[in-house]
């Protein structure tokens, strides 16, 4: 019945009643197998060295390579400078993105990453004498960043969101006496 599909659905949002099993979100084999093709890809001594520390620990070369990649990113982001750690992670793929933006010449995107954009610039102009008081807060920097990705993760396009439910309804038709039609 229409009750029953609309009760399986918000039970599970990744199942396609279509399809079969459900999707996990964090696949782990689907994982390993990425890290494989990106190990082929080392330099010969290290692949050398990284399959004489598989041999030794008895572990698979794609575990210890995203172990060892998990503690370069902890140790990045605990011991880094925060502002230095903020902007290298509000700039290195949203730079990325909108680059290859450029060069496809696709333009679906834009208005999200003219957005972020916006979005990013303002947030450091506010929150530099802002974090001060707000570092207070447990967690603070954390949950900035948190934001921030948020904001540019192809997943969640939130700069997206930000633009449908705030920039065009609010802002725009004050602007420009309301938004453009597409």
């Amino acid at each position: 019945t229409f009750e029953a599909a609309c009760f399986q659905q918000k039970r599970d949002p990744f199942r396609s009643p279509s399809v079969g099993p459900p999707r996990d979100v964090m696949d782990i084999d689907s994982l390993k197998a990425q890290i494989d093709d990106l190990l082929v890809k080392l330099p010969s001594p290290v692949a050398t060295k990284l399959d004489d520390i598989a041999k030794q620990t008895g572990q698979q070369k794609a575990v210890i390579a995203g172990l060892t990649a998990l503690v370069g990113l902890l140790v990045f982001l605990f011991l880094c400078p925060q502002p230095l750690v903020f902007t290298l992670v509000g700039v290195a793929y949203p730079g990325y993105a909108s680059l290859k933006l450029l060069a496809d010449e696709a333009l679906d995107d834009a208005p999200m990453w003219i957005t972020y954009w916006l979005l990013f610039t303002t947030f450091k102009i506010i929150m530099a004498p802002l974090d001060f008081v707000l570092s207070f807060v447990p967690f603070y920097f954390y949950l900035k960043l948190s934001l921030l990705v948020w904001l540019f993760y192809p997943q969640t396009k939130g700069a997206a969101v930000v633009y449908d439910k705030v920039l065009k309804e609010y802002v725009l038709k004050h602007l420009v006496g309301g938004p453009k039609s597409d």
